[in-house]
């Protein structure tokens, strides 16, 4: 539970975020609030063959998500690399509380998600395109 917020992260949004990360059953997941505000549960997962534009989609125009997703990139010196990048999603738009809560609950969600590589706060599809991700991404390989 968040000290700050009150807000519980739910037993199933752990259990499918290590079948993400160790069986790769997804190809992303999206997580957000109930609507009384008291946890957080899953909102929804992408086939494992999921894309990246796939996942952008599924974030609201108008509401906070969290989301995790596996970024592929390359870089000369490393190769092929692959990092989990964890997303936090607040709109402009979205209300305040919503924006408040969700940024004061952020922690609690990364800590139940063990073998977050990387994490973006966005607030305009531009902050969470792909190439935004992978120079976050490259800065966690230094």
């Amino acid at each position: 539970m968040s000290a700050q917020t009150g807000v519980k992260l739910a037993d199933d949004c752990i259990s499918h975020f290590n079948e993400f990360k160790l069986r790769k059953t997804y190809g992303f997941l999206t997580f957000k609030l109930t609507d009384d505000l008291s946890q957080v549960v899953i909102d929804k997962t992408g086939a494992p063959s999921a894309s990246y534009d796939e996942f952008l989609a599924t974030l609201p125009a108008n509401d906070c998500r969290y989301g995790v997703v596996n970024v592929n990139y390359s870089t000369p010196a490393e190769g092929d690399r692959s990092k989990i990048v964890f997303i936090l999603w607040v709109p402009e738009t979205s209300k305040i509380k919503h924006k408040m809560i969700y940024a004061g609950t952020k922690d609690t969600v990364k800590k139940g998600f063990n073998g977050i590589q990387a994490d973006v706060q966005g607030s305009d599809k531009s902050e969470v395109e792909i190439a935004a991700i992978i120079d976050k991404c490259k800065q966690f390989s230094k």
